[in-house]
């Protein structure tokens, strides 16, 4: 999400509106984001999409020998 602030509206800025900021990374009051739990779940979220990655390259694998034996 990128937006401006009023005061500077020359420069955009790349963040969180509030209201979208999610409870798993804001801090206990809202006002902010907790930075090692955003390396946290970034880092959980790129193990599991890698897994997945995994999976899918050893099923192609398998389907090109399935194609490769017709």
């Amino acid at each position: 999400m990128t937006y401006r602030y009023k005061l500077n509206d020359e420069d955009p800025h790349v963040g969180f509106i509030a209201e979208e900021v999610p409870d798993l990374v804001a801090t206990k009051d809202r006002k902010g984001l907790s930075a090692m739990e955003i390396v946290a779940v970034l880092t959980g979220v790129v193990k599991e999409q890698q897994k997945m990655i995994d999976n899918q390259q050893k099923e192609i694998e398998e389907l090109k020998e399935k194609v490769g034996g017709l």
